[in-house]
């Protein structure tokens, strides 16, 4: 009996300490196992196993105004490799594997609660896989289009110290790997995994108050213009149809973090669907039209100099061979100064991904 009521003490005592390393550098290392999350046409015991290695780096000292308004805990940078081989597609009667992905993936953590000595997380990422087996080393498949994919996860997680020096980390997370359109086919791959690792301090290199000036930010109301350009693939081919985009629009900024933003968006096309599915068949992008014109709202986040947004429109005009009516986008922005930014956006239909479009944003 004594050593149960010994045991239970310093269980409720490890519950009242803050999970929290002695130093702003950490290493975290996470086995993963996961599945297909629509498996379509897939054969039984369709699952990938992997391993995510990250540097963490602590934010909780650093009271720039995007880490205080977000609860951003820390930002990490790490290897991701999983195996796909044991990922099938079925086509013409036979499993196909997906082989190997290997590649760098960026996240930003979020702490949405505390309980004792745990933490609870949101942390959303971004990164580039490369991916072993792909529509031209596998013809008969259409999952992967391209060695060179976009890799897009969100975690919900736990943390909770097992030492001084060492967390737990538990994680669930969706995981999605795609080309946005570049290489067509390109249906992507969407896992639903499971983690559970350690993250270690390295060194005892403690936080300190943030000593550079935060980035200036906007915030109010304020006017933009984006101005980019982007290529769809076509259909297992080394050629694609370019597009130019245009957005116009007006937001508005509570804070230094969070804002929201409506306009016009504008995309040309280069090359229309002229009836010839051969040659210019675009799927759900497909236009009969040069033009197609829509107006979006959504929101806007920003992290100091990055920023991520999503909007969610419906088009003015558009003469699509397919009767799409609605479309959405999310953006990627890079600023080199309160009102110049680098961009990326992806267009979407329903859940296909049309085009990446890479260009500039004017703010004022």
């Amino acid at each position: 009996m004594p050593r149960v009521v010994t045991i239970g003490f310093c269980l409720l005592s490890l519950l009242q300490t803050r999970a929290q390393l002695p130093s702003i550098h950490a290493l975290s290392v996470k086995p993963t196992v996961g599945f297909d999350l629509v498996p379509g046409n897939a054969p039984p015991r369709n699952f990938l196993y992997g391993l995510h290695l990250r540097y963490d780096r602590d934010l909780s000292a650093n009271h720039a105004p995007w880490v205080d308004l977000l609860n951003v805990r820390g930002v990490s940078l790490g290897v991701l490799w999983n195996n796909l081989s044991l990922l099938k597609e079925m086509a013409g009667g036979q499993a196909y594997g997906h082989g190997m992905a290997l590649g760098v993936l960026s996240e930003v953590d979020f702490l949405l609660a505390e309980a004792g000595k745990m933490n609870v997380l949101l942390t959303p990422g971004v990164g580039l896989t490369y991916i072993t087996e792909t529509i031209h080393t596998q013809p008969a498949t259409s999952t992967v289009g391209s060695h060179l994919n976009l890799a897009l996860s969100a975690t919900l997680g736990l943390e909770f110290p097992v030492s001084e020096r060492t967390l737990l980390v538990l994680g669930a997370n969706v995981l999605h790997y795609s080309n946005g359109g570049l290489k067509i086919p390109n249906r992507g791959i969407n896992t639903v995994n499971g983690t559970l690792g350690v993250k270690t301090a390295l060194g005892h290199t403690q936080p300190t108050p943030r000593q550079k000036p935060p980035f200036p930010s906007l915030p109010g109301s304020s006017a933009e213009l984006s101005v980019g350009a982007g290529r769809r693939g076509k259909y297992r081919s080394a050629g694609g149809f370019w597009r130019t985009g245009i957005y116009a629009g007006y937001n508005y900024y509570f804070n230094d973090a969070i804002g929201v933003k409506a306009g016009l968006d504008a995309v040309y096309y280069h090359q229309v669907f002229d009836g010839n599915f051969e040659t210019t068949f675009q799927y759900y992008g497909s236009s009969y039209d040069n033009i197609r014109l829509g107006t979006s709202a959504g929101m806007e986040v920003a992290l100091g100099r990055f920023a991520v947004n999503a909007l969610f429109g419906r088009y003015l005009h558009y003469r699509s061979y397919h009767g799409i009516q609605w479309y959405w986008t999310s953006a990627l922005r890079y600023y080199l100064t309160p009102h110049i930014a680098l961009q990326s956006t992806l267009y979407m239909h329903r859940v296909q991904a049309d085009y990446l479009n890479w260009g500039l944003v004017f703010r004022k």
